[in-house]
């Protein structure tokens, strides 16, 4: 067995260390809940870091901005505020091309092995599917990993590093509410979805899924009491194309 292979990752610290048969405590800072990590290949890792290094700056595009604006809500400040976080974030990007090392995360949870339940929704092992589904989730991963750590010094964002538990209607307690990140402004605290694509993939045909997910988490954040309009953001960006664009959103953009 690898060394690999035989780690824990703790969401709440991102400290590694090795799995005990019957504990998933966190040595470092006592969290009781880690997962089984699961190493990134190497390989695909350092390909996105030296694409970060040579390519050209990130830009924002509107277009997925302005196909959201019918909904989007009527708080001008709010708009305004996010667009130019969103492109703070990714100046970052630029500001640390040297040392992404430290940036793009070198572990991921292993939901299968944590859970023991297998994952949904792949094909046949070894087909061209699963390979072009893996590599997609990989660089998800490693552009999440990087933007959550930028927002743990941004005013406005803060990273989520582990489920938040709630209670519905029912009273039943849920913990699979898990956004990527919050907004924070003016009270209200706002659910985001991250969505990477691939070349030339980032247009309107392909937004549907994530538009789904980040209103879903708008519904849920009203349990906490921080957002009673129900609001959500998505970011979404290209890396091979070097585009981003993003987008606050209420229940309107069901109907888009």
């Amino acid at each position: 067995m690898s060394k690999f292979d035989n780690q824990y990752l703790c969401p709440l610290c991102d400290h590694i260390g090795l799995l005990e048969t019957n504990s998933m405590v966190c040595e470092k800072c006592g969290f009781e809940d880690c997962f089984v990590a699961k190493h990134i290949n190497e390989g695909t890792r350092k390909y996105w870091m030296k694409k970060e290094e040579s390519l050209t700056n990130w830009r924002y595009d509107k277009k997925f901005t302005n196909q959201m604006k019918n909904a989007t809500p009527g708080d001008a400040q709010l708009v305004k505020c996010f667009i130019k976080s969103v492109k703070e974030l990714f100046g970052l990007f630029v500001e640390n091309k040297n040392n992404l090392d430290d940036y793009f995360p070198k572990y991921v949870r292993d939901y299968k092995r944590t859970t023991g339940r297998r994952e949904t929704g792949w094909k046949e092992k070894g087909s061209k599917f699963v390979l072009k589904q893996k590599q997609s989730s990989l660089r998800g991963v490693i552009y999440e990993g990087a933007i959550s750590k930028f927002c743990e010094s941004h005013d406005f964002f803060e990273p989520i590093r582990v489920p938040i538990p709630y209670y519905d209607k029912e009273k039943d307690l849920h913990t699979d509410y898990e956004p990527d990140f919050w907004f924070n402004f003016d009270g209200k605290q706002i659910p985001i979805e991250f969505k990477t694509f691939g070349k030339q993939n980032m247009v309107k045909s392909k937004f549907k899924k994530g538009i789904k997910q980040s209103r879903h988490y708008g519904h849920l954040s009203t349990f906490n009491g921080n957002n009673p309009e129900k609001l959500s953001g998505m970011i979404v960006c290209c890396p091979d194309d070097r585009k981003f664009s993003c987008a606050i959103i209420d229940d309107r953009a069901k109907r888009l």
